[in-house]
């Protein structure tokens, strides 16, 4: 049983509270309501922000029951639905593909992209009735590349549906030939060239750069070396297992040393020549920090037991019975 506090607002009828922090919020923005699941939470029904009752009234009842929001105070209910069952899983697939933490160094493979795409439109198309977007299907189907799914055979009988679909709703699917990415490669090492007289590392900020483009466990390093005649600082970050090329740039002290992917070694990486005085100041270590333009730090003392949390959360997704075909793909 799922119980939640129900609160009346000026604007709204609150049921339960919003998750903590937004790497936990999944969400579905539906038609006179916003529904949220924490991740770190196992309760199968949503909190809610109900803004526009008579609308959400028309679907509300197959997410929590027919006795939904009768009134204020508390709301207990055992329901369940097909449509809970997908207005969860649409949750999941949008929440995974912006935080899904792949990380070669903590064992989580990437989802592959092309088949979380046409899973989130096979969901998108089965709750149409109560999403807030008209065109959500269409959008969500223009997305989808039906050459991505041939890889994976499990996929076969979801690659028929959404061509079904997509010829349903007049949208003529992509079918572009790509080869499946290698979510398990590992990061190989490049042969040093200069004399590294100094080096130094830290663990990646993840809430400084995109979604899915260093490794969610990983570390971003410094090497301080002589090399034909000049000093350099050389900066390697790891890469997600699906990383995109993406504007990163790493600071060391206050040395600015912008980054490109480097497929060779599956990691950022980018140098710059260092300061004069750069060998004086060595002696109280040297900070990094890997960035990308418009990101704010999280300035939160329990930042690293959030991100530990969500990369457990995602290890155990790998291995349960309720995983996605997606998930299940990628394990």
């Amino acid at each position: 049983m799922t119980a939640f506090a129900v609160r009346r607002t000026a604007t709204a009828i609150l049921v339960g509270d919003r998750p903590p922090h937004p790497e936990r919020t999944m969400l579905v923005e539906a038609r006179g309501a916003l529904l949220y699941w924490d991740a770190l939470d196992l309760r199968a029904h949503p909190a809610a922000e109900v803004f526009d009752a008579r609308a959400a009234g028309d679907w509300l009842w197959e997410v929590y029951g027919p006795e939904a929001l009768t009134g204020a105070g508390t709301m207990a209910t055992e329901w369940e639905s097909p449509v809970l069952d997908a207005a969860r899983n649409l949750a999941f697939l949008h929440w995974a593909g912006a935080w899904w933490p792949a990380s070669h160094a903590a064992g989580i493979p990437a989802l592959p992209a092309g088949l979380l795409r046409a899973e989130t439109a096979w969901y998108t198309a089965g709750l149409e009735h109560l999403l807030d977007d008209d065109a959500a299907v269409e959008r969500a189907l223009t997305e989808v590349d039906l050459s991505t799914l041939v890889s994976y055979p499990e996929a076969a009988d979801l690659a028929a549906g959404i061509a079904d679909l997509a010829d349903s709703y007049g949208v003529a699917l992509r079918d572009t030939a790509r080869l499946r990415p290698e979510d398990w490669a590992l990061a190989a090492g490049g042969a040093y060239e200069g004399l590294a007289v100094a080096s130094g590392s830290a663990p990646i900020d993840w809430s400084l750069v995109p979604a899915r483009a260093l490794d969610a466990a990983g570390e971003a390093a410094w090497r301080f070396e002589h090399r034909s005649g000049a000093w350099i600082l050389h900066v390697a970050a790891s890469a997600a297992p699906d990383a995109a090329p993406a504007a990163l740039t790493a600071v060391v002290d206050t040395v600015e040393i912008p980054l490109r992917l480097d497929p060779g070694t599956g990691a950022f990486t980018g140098e710059a020549p260092a300061p004069p005085d750069f060998a004086r100041r060595l002696g109280g270590g040297r900070p990094i920090q890997v960035r990308a333009p418009g990101y704010a730090a999280d300035r939160s003392e329990d930042r690293a037991e959030r991100r530990a949390a969500l990369i457990a959360f995602a290890r155990d997704r790998l291995a349960s019975p309720d995983a996605t075909l997606t998930e299940r793909a990628a394990a």
